[in-house]
């Protein structure tokens, strides 16, 4: 028999069928939807039948750009019961954006909700991709169970990107996925049947994906879903349904910390802890957070590569900046610039070995190759560890810019703006605000007069709202260091000491 991934939803539908597996919420004034764990997997064979019968085959990809709902749930393991893998989007993006992700990644199939039609379908344009929306999908029909596959057959395809600004797909197999989903549910965050989880985290993103859906539900919890984060309506949530345990990034604590007390009845009784991760926690807002919630905030680490390395989860003691213990199963060790070990305490380069890994970059086999050594691979983060094998993230040596949990390359950000006829130069960095959250900057060398009005414009129409610049600085000529990369650090020096005025983009 092979390995499945959504045998993680259908065994739970065939040990507790009438157990509720998922509410979703919807859109504020809407219905409050529940779905058993046998009507979900229903829903989902739906979806696979509909799959084969449109032609997608085990092997396939198939794209999935939709905002949190039933049916992209649904849709999700519809797509791998088929035996093809999930290729998430991200809601945001712009049409070229995504027409790079569906060209590379070869989808034969993009699905899409009702919000998205003109994107998905100006995305696909001129492209063999065929566009089919979720209600389309999920129309009632035939049913297929989740079809066996190969251990090392692809379930997801991850886009990430390195500093050449080509976009990479790290390709994540069905028994990692399938084998990190147990440990991480049974050994690390101790849920059961009993637990209620938030997720007000994308699904098209890991982090959402593994901790909002595929682990509940390994668990046999209930899932609550929104189809976007509102931070009133988010803590309205967690305790009108009597939410235990919600992962989150550092944006939603703060959004959640500076709300009003008296606004929605104080603390959360329910919850009985919150991860925080995909990007650096401040101390005060975690501080803050904890004040509201009533409960301990803890951290977890890793990347689109090497998904949750490590994580501060309970019994262990919470300590600000420490992302915990490695996962069981995952190797961590802290090198200097030769590759040795460095003694606990110092600092070095962060190294991940484990299930947790990706397989490989999709059709890019000196990456993947120059990525891994030794079966580790390389985080490009810079961390230690203490005496007790705890993992502190020090820094990332990437230049790599997290903006509300969500990763914004630099590289894709500076080829869509390097296209503006007045730009000769240009580079983006982020820098850290007053809540501790990060923004992105542009700099440039033009070669000729420019507005900031008609830069920002012109990103409007080539990238997704979470990669705009949002304010724009302008010199004679970028600092370059020895290899002729732009000097990214030098750049934020000058930003820091005022040498370089921002103007901040139009709202």
């Amino acid at each position: 028999m092979g390995i499945q991934v959504g045998q993680v939803l259908r065994q739970s539908a065939v040990a507790a069928p009438a157990r509720i597996a998922l509410v979703d919420l919807g859109d504020r004034g809407g219905l409050r939807r529940e779905f058993s764990y046998a009507a979900l997997d229903g829903l989902a064979q739906q979806v696979a039948a509909q799959l084969r019968a449109a032609g997608v085959v085990a092997g396939d990809r198939v794209g999935l750009l939709a905002e949190n709902s039933a049916e992209c749930v649904a849709s999700w393991f519809g797509i791998v019961y088929a035996g093809a893998a999930v290729v998430p989007l991200h809601v945001l993006s712009a049409a070229p954006e995504l027409e790079r992700r569906l060209r590379h990644s070869g989808c034969s199939l993009l699905l899409h909700d009702a919000a998205r039609t003109e994107l998905a379908r100006a995305a696909a344009q001129g492209l063999t991709t065929r566009v089919s929306s979720l209600a389309a999908i999920t129309r009632a029909g035939p049913l297929l169970p989740p079809q066996d596959l190969q251990p090392s057959a692809a379930a997801m395809v991850l886009y990430t990107s390195g500093t050449t600004g080509t976009p990479k797909g790290a390709v994540i197999t069905h028994a990692s996925l399938l084998l990190h989903t147990s440990i991480l549910s049974q050994r690390v965050l101790g849920l059961d049947a009993g637990a209620v989880v938030l997720c007000g985290l994308p699904l098209s993103h890991s982090y959402g994906c593994r901790m909002a859906m595929l682990a509940p539900f390994f668990a046999q919890a209930r899932v609550i879903v929104l189809p976007r984060f509102e931070a009133a309506r988010s803590l309205a949530v967690l305790r009108e349904e009597a939410v235990t345990w919600a992962p989150v990034v550092p944006t939603m604590l703060a959004a959640w910390g500076e709300s009003p007390p008296a606004a929605d009845g104080g603390a959360v009784s329910t919850l009985r802890w919150v991860l925080s991760a995909g990007a650096p926690l401040g101390e005060e807002i975690a501080r803050r957070a904890e004040a509201r919630l009533g409960v301990e905030v803890r951290q977890g680490y890793g990347m689109t590569e090497a998904t949750f390395s490590a994580i501060n989860a309970p019994p262990d003691e919470r300590r600000f900046g420490c992302v915990g213990r490695p996962v069981w199963g995952v190797e961590v060790r802290i090198v200097d610039e030769a590759l040795a070990d460095v003694a606990p305490g110092e600092t070095g380069e962060v190294l991940v070995r484990g299930h947790n890994l990706m397989s490989h970059y999709l059709d890019d086999a000196e990456a993947s190759a120059q990525l891994q050594v030794d079966g580790f691979l390389h985080s490009g983060d810079v961390g230690r560890l203490d005496e007790a094998g705890r993992l502190y993230i020090v820094d990332r040596i990437k230049d790599m810019i997290i903006r509300g949990g969500y990763n914004v390359y630099p590289s894709e950000v500076e080829a869509a703006l390097a296209e503006h006829p007045s730009v000769a130069q240009v580079a983006v960095v982020g820098q850290p605000d007053d809540s501790d959250l990060r923004h992105t900057r542009m700099l440039g060398v033009l070669r000729e007069p420019c507005t900031v009005d008609a830069l920002a414009h012109f990103a409007s129409e080539r990238l997704g709202r979470m990669r705009r610049p949002r304010s724009y600085g302008f010199c004679e000529s970028l600092p370059l260091g020895p290899s002729g990369k732009v000097h990214k650090r030098t750049l934020r020096e000058w930003i820091e000491q005022g040498r370089l005025l921002l103007e901040a983009a139009p709202a």
